[in-house]
């Protein structure tokens, strides 16, 4: 297989959110392709087959498990398939994840090394209703307390695919993490998968897995509260919105969300970065 290592959410090499994409005639089985994620120590990792001209099946792994849908995995791909099959300014690409289809448009910035890129992930949903009674709970574990809440927002979980519970706030950034062991059964329990705390005056996010690991920036988080700063007006229908992750962990990474007039759809862009390419040969 080939492989490449991208950075995503860039501001040119070896920054932003590093992402392998492998390019695969046939998947391997999905256990071996939990274990090269796994071999290579990225957030997540991509692997690639594809159908026709501009149009792929992406299967997505973390070190733990395979995910339905990632945004940063989607962004970075579709950089390298901008580069090794589309020799075009611009090229418009599908993928094909297991549970929804999402359209790409990569247009090259600087020869054959830097792209941006464009996903459009649908419209957002958001799942049920949290109690203010719950919040104590649900922040606790994230060492905040309700002092550090944006009083004027709801926690609410939302998705364009992965859901998130949206933690919006005011204060607290620099100190939140995840400091419970079980705080994962407690988050599924609302319909979330991950959690995302966001300050709203600093327009500034962070999320972790539950082993603590921290994102350093997150494409799948961006549409879901892209959607949810519309909701409360912070942001307005149209109007492109920039999130800044990743600084607490040295790579300041820049996220562009814009929801689509007319039709809802969030889309989700960024810089991306190619550095390196080669083959890999522990599995075909």
């Amino acid at each position: 297989m080939q492989y490449y290592h991208v950075d995503v959410f860039s501001k040119g090499p070896l920054t932003g959110n590093g992402l392998t994409v492998l390019v695969c005639n046939q998947f391997p089985e999905p256990e071996a392709m939990l274990c090269i994620a796994q071999e290579m120590k990225q957030y997540e990792t991509i692997f690639l087959k594809k159908i026709q001209d501009h149009e792929y099946i992406a299967r997505i792994f973390t070190k733990e498990e395979e995910l339905d849908f990632a945004g940063h995995p989607i962004l970075g791909a579709a950089a390298v398939i901008h580069r090794t099959q589309v020799g075009n300014e611009k090229a418009e690409i599908l993928f094909h994840l297991n549970s929804k289809d999402v359209a790409v448009t990569s247009v090259a910035i600087d020869g054959e090394h830097e792209y941006t890129c464009s996903m459009n992930q649908g419209t957002a949903q958001t799942i049920g209703a949290i109690s203010a009674s719950d919040y104590p709970k649900l922040i606790e574990p994230l060492g905040l307390g309700v002092e550090d809440l944006a009083s004027s927002y709801p926690l609410q979980v939302v998705t364009t695919g992965l859901p998130y519970l949206i933690v919006p706030i005011r204060s607290g950034l620099e100190k939140t993490g995840i400091f419970s062991p079980g705080y994962e059964t407690l988050v599924t329990s609302y319909g979330a998968k991950f959690v995302y705390v966001f300050a709203i005056d600093a327009m500034e996010g962070r999320t972790w897995d539950f082993s603590g690991l921290e994102d350093v920036a997150t494409g799948s988080a961006a549409g879901p509260l892209g959607a949810y700063l519309c909701t409360h007006g912070v942001c307005k229908e149209g109007e492109e919105i920039i999130l800044h992750q990743g600084r607490f962990v040295g790579r300041n990474s820049e996220l562009r969300v814009l929801e689509e007039r007319g039709t809802g759809n969030m889309m989700v862009s960024g810089n991306v970065t190619i550095v390196a390419e080669g083959t890999f040969y522990g599995a075909r």
